[in-house]
C-alpha cells in the first residue's frame, strides 16, 4: 500500500467518521441544514473517487443505483413531494456512505468502527446518568430525550445496531477488558431504553457470542445460563413498566394502513417517506397517530412498492451471500459474524420499529451493510473529468440543493414574526421561502393563516386579504391533495367570509381525507345546525 493510498484511505475514514458524529450529535440528522451538509459532503467525496478510479461494478452499487431510481419513480408520482424528496437525499447519502466505506481496506474499517462504538458509549453514559439523577421521573416522558432524538426509541435502535460490533474489539485486543466492560455497560443501557425488541435482541447477541467462545473458559456455561434468565427478567420488568400496553393492536392498524397505501400503488408506491402524511387519510379506524408504520417491509411496500422493496431485497440479499462467502472462507471471522448479528438485529427490531427511517441510523445501516463488499479499483492515468469543471458543475449542484435550507431560513423568521402579530412581515418571509422551496405546500398554508389573520383583524375592509388567504390555500392543497387539515382551514375562510355554503362543501370534503377527525365532525354539525 502506497503512502498516497493510505493518504486517501486516512481522509475517506475521518470525512465518514465526521459524518457519523454530526448525524447524531444533531439530534440524529433531523435538521434539514445538517442532512444537506452531510450529502455534499458526502456527493463531493463519491464524485472524486469515480473521476480518479475505474470501479467494477458490484451488487451493492447495482442495487442501490436501482433503489434510488424507484425513490425516484416514487417522486414523480407523490402527493406532497417535499417528504420524498428529503428522504431521498437521506438514503443516498446513506448509500454515498456506504460506498466510500467499502473502498477502505479492513484495518481502515475497524478503525471507523470504533467511532459509533463510543458514541454508544456516550448515549449509554447519558442515560445511566439520566437514571441516576432522577431515577423516579426516568421512565416517565420524553422531554429529556427530544433534545437529542426523536425520542427513547431512535436511541435504542442505534445501540442495538452498534452493540454486535463491539464484539470486533474483544477478540484478539490488547485491551479486550476494557472492551468487555464497555460492552456490558451497553448492554445494560440498552436495558435502560424499556425496548423489549432491543433488550431481547442484545441479550441473544451477547448468548450466542458467549456460546462461540464457550471453550476458552470454565465459566461460559454459568454465563450463559445468567444470560438466559436475566433475560427472561429483563422482559417481564420493562413490559411492567409500559403504561399503555396496547401497543401490538396499535401496530396492527398501523401495519393495515401501510397496506392499504400499498394497495392503491402497488408499483411505485405513495413517495418515501409519505407515510407520515397520508397516515390520516389511509388509516382504516381510529387509532394513536404515528409518523411511521413500524415495519420495515410494509412501510417500504407503502412508500416505493414492489419496484423498490424487491431492490431493497436485493441488495440485502447480496449482503448475506458475501457475508457468508467471507465466513466460509474462514477469513476475518471476528469481523464479519458481529457484523451478520449488527445488520440481522437491526432489521429484526424494525419488523417492529422505525428506527431504519431515522437519518443517522439509515446512514449507519449502510456503512455496516457495506463493510462486506471490497471495490474492485484500478487507478485511471487521467481524470475522467477536467477538475475545474467538475468544481463547477458541482457548486451549482451545490447552490440548487440548498436552495430549500434559504427557504427553510426565512420560513423560521416568518413564524417569528407570525407569532408576534408582525403580519405583513411574516407573509413577506414566507412569501421569500416559497421563492426558495415552490413545492413546499406549508409554506403556501403559513401565507394563507397569515392573510387570514390580517383579515380576522380588520373584516370591515379586509376582504382583499382573505381572498389571498383562499389562494395561498387552495396553492397547499394543490401541493398536498390528500390533506384534511388544509381544506378544514380552507373550510373556515369561506365560513368567516359569509360563503356557507361553500364552507359545508368543502369542510366535507375534509373529512374524506381525515374520516375519525373529532374536530371536522364537531366543525361540520355547527355548520348544518347555524
Amino acid at each position: 500500500m502506497s503512502n498516497i493510498e493510505k493518504s486517501i484511505f486516512a481522509l475517506i475514514s475521518f470525512i465518514l467518521s465526521a459524518v457519523i458524529v454530526i448525524s447524531i450529535l444533531s439530534k440524529f440528522s433531523f435538521l434539514l441544514p445538517i442532512q444537506v451538509a452531510v450529502f455534499l459532503v458526502l456527493l463531493f467525496l463519491t464524485i472524486i473517487l469515480f473521476n480518479k478510479y475505474s470501479i467494477k461494478k458490484n451488487a451493492y452499487i447495482v442495487f442501490s443505483a436501482i433503489l434510488v431510481i424507484a425513490c425516484v419513480i416514487s417522486y414523480i408520482y407523490a402527493d406532497f413531494k417535499i417528504n420524498v424528496r428529503d428522504y431521498i437525499f437521506i438514503l443516498v447519502t446513506s448509500l454515498f456512505a456506504g460506498f466510500n466505506f467499502s473502498f477502505l481496506p479492513m484495518d481502515f474499517k475497524k478503525k471507523v468502527f470504533l467511532v459509533p462504538v463510543f458514541i454508544a458509549l456516550w448515549l449509554s453514559m447519558i442515560l445511566f446518568t439520566r437514571f441516576i439523577s432522577s431515577p423516579h421521573s426516568f421512565f416517565i416522558g420524553d422531554n429529556f430525550y427530544d433534545s437529542m432524538a426523536l425520542n427513547i426509541n431512535v436511541i435504542a435502535g442505534f445501540l442495538v445496531l452498534v452493540y454486535p460490533l463491539f464484539f470486533i474489539f474483544i477478540k484478539d485486543n490488547k485491551n479486550v477488558n476494557v472492551f468487555i466492560a464497555m460492552t456490558i455497560f451497553v448492554l445494560f443501557a440498552i436495558f435502560l431504553t424499556k425496548s423489549r425488541i432491543g433488550i431481547f435482541l442484545s441479550f441473544a447477541v451477547t448468548i450466542i457470542f458467549l456460546l462461540l467462545h464457550r471453550k476458552k473458559s470454565r465459566c461460559i456455561k454459568f454465563l450463559v445460563i445468567a444470560g438466559i434468565i436475566l433475560l427472561i427478567l429483563a422482559i417481564f420488568y420493562t413490559s411492567f413498566l409500559k403504561i399503555n400496553f396496547n401497543s401490538i393492536s396499535d401496530r396492527i392498524i398501523w401495519w393495515k394502513t401501510a397496506y392499504l397505501m400499498f394497495k392503491k400503488n402497488i408499483f411505485f408506491g405513495c413517495g418515501l417517506g409519505n407515510y407520515t402524511v397520508l397516515f390520516k387519510t389511509f388509516r382504516p379506524e381510529l387509532v394513536l397517530n404515528t409518523l411511521y408504520a413500524h415495519n420495515i417491509i410494509l412501510e417500504l411496500l407503502a412508500e416505493i412498492g414492489i419496484f423498490g422493496i424487491l431492490s431493497f431485497i436485493a441488495l440485502i440479499g447480496s449482503f448475506y451471500i458475501k457475508i457468508i462467502d467471507k465466513i466460509a472462507e474462514k477469513k476475518d471471522v471476528s469481523f464479519y459474524i458481529p457484523v451478520f448479528f449488527s445488520v440481522t438485529t437491526f432489521l429484526i427490531m424494525n419488523l417492529f420499529d422505525y428506527n431504519f427511517f431515522v437519518p443517522a441510523n439509515m446512514l449507519m445501516f449502510f456503512v455496516v451493510v457495506s463493510s462486506v463488499f471490497n471495490l474492485d479499483l484500478n487507478k485511471s492515468q487521467n481524470n475522467k473529468i477536467n477538475t475545474i469543471v467538475l468544481i463547477s458543475l458541482y457548486s451549482i449542484f451545490a447552490i440548487f440543493v440548498a436552495k430549500p435550507v434559504i427557504g427553510q431560513i426565512h420560513y423560521k423568521k416568518g413564524i417569528e414574526f407570525y407569532v408576534a402579530n408582525q403580519y405583513k412581515i411574516a407573509i413577506e418571509e414566507f412569501e421569500k421561502a416559497i421563492k426558495f422551496d415552490k413545492n413546499n405546500p406549508e409554506y403556501y398554508a403559513q401565507v394563507s393563516r397569515a392573510y387570514f389573520a390580517l383579515y380576522d383583524k380588520m373584516r370591515e375592509v379586509g376582504q382583499i386579504y382573505a381572498d389571498k388567504a383562499i389562494e395561498y390555500n387552495k396553492k397547499a392543497i394543490e401541493l398536498y391533495k390528500n390533506s384534511g387539515d388544509l381544506r378544514a382551514s380552507l373550510a373556515l375562510i369561506y365560513w368567516n367570509k359569509g360563503q356557507k355554503e361553500l364552507a359545508l362543501k368543502t369542510m366535507q370534503e375534509a373529512i374524506k381525507y381525515d374520516r375519525f377527525n373529532p374536530y371536522f365532525e364537531e366543525n361540520l354539525y355547527k355548520m348544518k345546525n347555524y
